[in-house]
């Protein structure tokens, strides 16, 4: 396999994930205010699995403090999470998501993991190939 050999293959992932990116049933579930932006629904996700720290949240996404603090900012505007003074370290600010942050992680989740109705439709043997040839990219 050659360098455009290779080239070609990429494009066409590319344009496969684009394609069938999650973001426009995601907006439609859960409105513009939370699904513009992957980070919003990422920082949603990570605190679906626990409360966390503001320094937290920043460095598993790889993000600069303030800017994980006007996420949060806005997750709270939604209503979506609340921000408290951590009982073990009140310089500390602990994020918690509410009932409907919560609510909301279930649907993210859900649109989330739902494969593409292409990849669905390959045959089983297509699907072993792939997921062959992904798990060796992925080692790499």
């Amino acid at each position: 396999m050659t360098t455009d050999d290779a080239a070609q293959v990429w494009a066409l992932m590319r344009d496969f994930v684009e394609r069938h990116s999650p973001r426009h049933r995601l907006r439609q579930a859960l409105g513009d205010g939370l699904a513009k932006g992957r980070s919003k629904v990422q920082v949603l996700l990570m605190l679906g699995e626990g409360p966390h720290s503001l320094s937290d949240i920043a460095e598993a996404q790889r993000i600069d403090k303030p800017y994980a603090t006007a996420i949060v900012d806005q997750l709270e505007q939604l209503g979506l999470a609340t921000r408290a003074s951590d009982p073990g370290d009140r310089r500390r600010k602990v994020v918690t998501l509410t009932e409907a942050g919560r609510s909301a992680v279930v649907v993210a989740r859900d649109i989330m993991d739902e494969p593409p109705a292409a990849l669905a439709d390959l045959s089983p043997s297509e699907l072993t190939r792939l997921a062959a040839a992904l798990s060796r990219l992925r080692a790499d």
